[in-house]
């Protein structure tokens, strides 16, 4: 990727009136718009914006088809003027920072025996699943080895219990 990348990206987020980071999400909304449909893309894939004004608009079913209305041809303006190959690498790199601050944003884990951590959203689900895990157990499959909590997001793991 280029340095003038950046750029671009940033000149499309502006004219849209969003930050790098909800251009870069409405573009792989409108992505899974493109291989699912609307409808679907909505009920499944919904934005996930850093803008509390944003968020907002992703909760109100009109005004999220007149946003997506107003910006999709920003979003394939973006496309050609990067490239396919950049604006590729763009997306997947969104997609994974998405991911990541999902997964920082759990405050419940579970630690496994081969040190992998699940994260969950609620005590009570992770509770459960460590409980499944140990009940349905198979050979090969990850073991939980301690139950696992944080105060803040991204923070260090407690221990609440091993097993």
């Amino acid at each position: 990727m280029t340095n003038t990348q950046p750029d671009i990206t940033d000149k499309y987020a502006a004219q849209a009136g969003m930050s790098r980071y909800d251009f870069l999400e409405f573009e792989a909304f409108a992505s899974k718009v493109d291989r699912e449909g609307y409808s679907y893309a909505v009920e499944n894939y919904g934005p996930e914006f850093e803008s509390e004004a944003l968020r907002r608009t992703a909760d109100d079913s009109q005004a999220l088809r007149a946003l997506y209305r107003q910006h999709r041809p920003l979003v394939d303006a973006w496309w050609a003027e990067a490239g396919a190959a950049v604006a590729c690498d763009l997306h997947n790199a969104h997609v994974d920072e998405a991911r990541q601050r999902k997964e920082d944003a759990r405050l419940w884990g579970i630690s496994c025996t081969d040190g992998y951590v699940i994260t969950c959203d609620t005590q009570e689900y992770r509770d459960h699943w460590a409980a499944d895990m140990r009940e349905t157990h198979r050979e090969g499959w990850r073991m939980p080895a301690a139950l696992l909590s944080r105060t803040v997001p991204g923070g260090e793991w407690t221990e609440d219990s091993r097993f």
